[in-house]
């Protein structure tokens, strides 16, 4: 896919936004401390590759995709118990407004498989993805165009597998907003997997390259940071000793420090 950063003209947000429904933060949560541990080592999150399930949309010839992202929930802190549970207690909340700015971070679109607009997609997706032809040079913006919509979609709902037990599950609860370092992406990799390619082999490999890529990386300010959560008190401990690892200075040390929050004290009475 083509880099379409140099059509963005002089488009930017006002100089300071405030979210009344929503989140002011877009936080990425994990299950490991490690991760967490190397979010901070690298300033940066590094994408991985995610393997997404395409038969909602019922096109022929493609059931699944996969491609790099780093995926950020807009729930507010209040309201965030229930997706820790699922996705981790670890996390790093980034200032909302800064990352849109920076890294073009976009909401993604929850599809109503039954809609107008999915049977849309699907009819012109169907007629420009080509399995078995060469796409003409006429068609390949459009192609283009399709693949990026495609990566920012996501049904409304779906079938997931929840402690051990198949469940329906709404995905439109994450409110994701999703970062694909699409722009500038390296030419020596794939940058979305179809059908044959998108196994878990490739995923965990073509996430392993993206290490070497800094270029892909999200590299953030250590202002951009509101929040470092952990869960418990020796959590606590554990982050704060890999603070003082870092090569800063002591006044930006202490802000860091300053910044985490203990996921328990805040979310073991919210429901």
């Amino acid at each position: 896919m083509k880099d379409t950063t140099q059509l963005q003209g002089t488009a930017k947000l006002p100089d300071r936004l405030k979210w009344n429904n929503s989140a002011n933060i877009l936080c990425n949560y994990m299950k490991e401390p490690e991760f967490l541990e190397m979010i901070l080592k690298n300033q940066a999150i590094i994408p991985r590759y995610v393997i997404e399930p395409l038969d909602y949309l019922r096109i022929e010839g493609l059931h699944k995709i996969a491609f790099p992202m780093t995926c950020f929930c807009d729930i507010p802190l209040s309201k965030v118990n229930g997706h820790m549970s699922r996705y981790g207690r670890y996390g790093i909340a980034l200032d909302k407004q800064a990352i849109i700015s920076k890294f073009n971070v976009q909401p993604i679109h929850y599809i109503n498989p039954l809609s107008p607009l999915a049977n849309d997609f699907k009819t012109a997706f169907s007629q420009y993805y080509r399995t078995e032809k060469a796409v003409h040079p006429e068609d390949q913006v459009l192609l283009d165009y399709l693949i990026s919509a495609l990566m920012y979609m996501k049904p409304i709902s779906g079938i997931e597998e929840i402690e051990g037990t198949r469940k329906p599950y709404v995905f439109q609860d994450e409110c994701e907003w999703r970062f694909i370092p699409s722009a500038n992406f390296p030419d020596t990799l794939t940058l979305t997997l179809a059908e044959s390619g998108a196994t878990e082999k490739a995923k965990n490999y073509y996430s392993q390259a993206l290490l070497d890529h800094k270029e892909t990386w999200l590299n953030f300010d250590w202002e951009d940071i509101r929040y470092i959560i952990v869960p418990d008190e020796a959590s606590l401990k554990r982050i704060i000793e890999q603070i003082k690892e870092l090569p800063l200075g002591d006044t930006q040390r202490y802000l860091l420090i300053s910044r985490i929050e203990v996921s328990m004290r805040f979310s073991e009475d919210l429901t």
